[in-house]
């Protein structure tokens, strides 16, 4: 049975002492999922995330229709 979900709903993004608008585009916006089964969705922003202390600060939550962000 294939249960239709919305994988990414919300994608946060923080990095600390920054203040522009950076755009994130996920493809595709949602996608269709077999529990047990592998998906893959993917995620391009128009500017680089890393950090000046070298760590990308990047949150992929899950939303799923009826259900809060997790």
């Amino acid at each position: 049975m294939r249960l239709p979900a919305q994988l990414l709903g919300l994608l946060m993004l923080w990095i600390p002492g920054y203040s522009g608008d950076i755009l994130l585009t996920q493809t595709p916006l949602s996608l269709p999922v077999t529990p047990g089964q592998p998906a893959s969705i993917s995620c391009k922003s128009s500017q680089s995330l890393l950090h000046s202390n070298g760590k990308t600060y990047l949150h992929w939550v899950v939303h799923k229709p009826g259900q809060s962000p997790q």
